[in-house]
């Protein structure tokens, strides 16, 4: 309920415009938009932005004045600050008290991370393979990856069903299910996609996008 209530309580479309000028892509949930296969998009408009919803949820939740807590952000990361101070500001209006705690990165990592001693954080997910079992089994109760100890038994077992499944159909529509119980649960409270900009001499051509962060260079030539 305090999840949930948080989810309500933050206006999405409005940290992307400020921290990313619009340019970002709502989610509501672990997977990335370019991986259409999997993608849910209307989780993303499951909580939309309603103080009132957000207090009655707090309420029903035993915090009916709010609370306090902190959220713990690497500083290094300019747009991780930024969207914390905004989330904040939010929270603000349903009586939580969010102070925010900047570490420098190995100390995000080290406690945050691999230590799991935080509150609440602000966090970009990579993934290895950008495969969909790489985007949900790190929310598996006992994956290593599960930094924010997220744990439910239906998910699990929905993923142990996904990854053992041989049908394609089926693989997918249990991957998707298991993305709907992370959206109900509001196991994060996930916000975008971000955009990548890039910048290209008018005389070059042949950049190519893809859906991870990494640059083929090789391909870039001089028209």
């Amino acid at each position: 309920l305090v999840r949930q209530a948080m989810y309500y309580a933050i206006d999405v479309p409005a940290i992307i415009e400020f921290v990313c000028d619009g340019a970002g892509v709502p989610t509501g949930t672990s997977m990335y938009p370019a991986n259409e296969k999997y993608f849910i998009p209307e989780l993303a408009e499951r909580y939309p932005h309603d103080v009132e919803k957000a207090k009655e949820l707090l309420a029903q939740a035993g915090y009916p004045d709010g609370f306090e807590m902190s959220i713990t952000v690497p500083s290094n990361y300019t747009q991780h600050v930024e969207t914390a101070e905004v989330i904040a500001e939010q929270l603000k209006e349903v009586g939580i008290t969010a102070n925010i705690n900047p570490v420098e990165w190995q100390t995000w990592y080290q406690d945050a991370y691999r230590g799991r001693e935080y509150e609440a954080t602000v966090s970009a997910i990579a993934a290895d393979d950008m495969t969909a079992r790489e985007m949900l089994a790190r929310y598996m109760t006992e994956d290593r990856k599960n930094f924010i100890n997220f744990s439910d038994s239906e998910y699990d077992e929905v993923l142990v069903q996904a990854m053992a499944a041989t049908d394609e159909e089926e693989q997918t529509r249990l991957y998707k299910r298991a993305e709907e119980i992370l959206n109900e649960q509001a196991a994060s409270l996930w916000i975008q996609d971000m955009c990548e900009l890039v910048v290209m001499n008018p005389k070059l051509d042949g950049f190519t996008f893809y859906r991870t962060y990494v640059l083929d260079m090789s391909t870039i030539y001089y028209k």
